[in-house]
């Protein structure tokens, strides 16, 4: 199966950041970001790779439980499907690169739709689950002398391990790769400009923004600066600090930063 943009940060010399200007695009970020740790350590074999799995696993469950994805999920991706067709009828578009991105969609809608219930409510009873989430609240809490049955199971063979936990997480890639491509589209679908921040401050109030779900701003590698963005549906500001020694607070810079941004709408 194909994942969409799993390294967001892959720009080839370039470093990207990223600003949601409303909650729901900053819900599939936060996932996003979860499911991106939770890959990455699930190829380790560690005993530490597992426990960073469970717990990047147990983040999410405690996440999705609060709201319920799946209703605003298959919104989200009957509307893409929707657009990627009207696109359709326009002249010389890659008809089969479209055809190809509906087929995916509609793929990653129906697979949430057979989801019986909320999402991830087939972990609510997983015993050890439950008892490693307990001890979270503590500090040192998932420790072998305060969870033994934790312990236990991490002293499995790695192999054992990884296929029990590929198991657990099978119902919730469908979530995952339903964020996946709705992040795909919407970045896809941007506005790209150059701009200079002078004294490193870019403000603008250009009409794009009413539309605007996701802003980036694209720096070289290395450069010394970071921005902060603040942005509404009218106002996008954009400052850019330096912070050249970690034990001191940041300052925002008096030189001209020339960036790359984009509006995704």
């Amino acid at each position: 199966m194909t994942h969409f943009n799993r390294n967001i940060s892959e720009v080839k010399k370039k470093v990207l950041y990223e600003q949601p200007l409303n909650e729901r695009m900053r819900n599939l970020l936060r996932l996003e970001h979860l499911f991106v740790g939770m890959m990455y350590r699930l190829k380790g074999p560690a005993e530490w790779d597992n426990r960073a799995v469970i717990d990047n696993l147990i983040e999410i469950l405690d996440f999705i439980a609060r709201v319920d994805f799946k209703i605003e999920l298959i919104k989200d991706l009957d509307h893409h499907i929707q657009t990627l067709t009207q696109w359709q009828r326009t002249p010389n578009i890659n008809t089969e690169r479209l055809a190809d991105l509906i087929n995916k969609t509609t793929v990653f809608k129906e697979k949430l739709e057979q989801v019986n219930g909320q999402l991830g409510e087939y972990l609510s009873q997983h015993q050890l689950m439950q008892l490693v989430r307990q001890r979270r609240s503590i500090a040192g809490g998932g420790s072998r002398c305060d969870l033994p049955v934790y312990y236990h199971w991490l002293q499995k063979n790695p192999k054992q391990r990884q296929v029990e936990l590929n198991e657990w997480l099978e119902p919730l890639l469908s979530l995952r790769d339903a964020i996946d491509i709705i992040l795909y589209l919407t970045r896809q679908n941007a506005i790209t400009s150059q701009q200079t921040a002078l004294h490193g401050l870019f403000q603008s109030q250009t009409e794009p923004l009413s539309q605007c779900q996701l802003i980036q701003v694209i720096l070289p590698m290395e450069h010394p600066c970071y921005p902060e963005i603040t942005g509404s549906k009218q106002r996008l500001s954009i400052r850019f600090f330096e912070h050249p020694q970690p034990e001191e607070p940041p300052f925002q810079t008096e030189q001209s930063v020339h960036f790359k941004l984009c509006c995704c709408v």
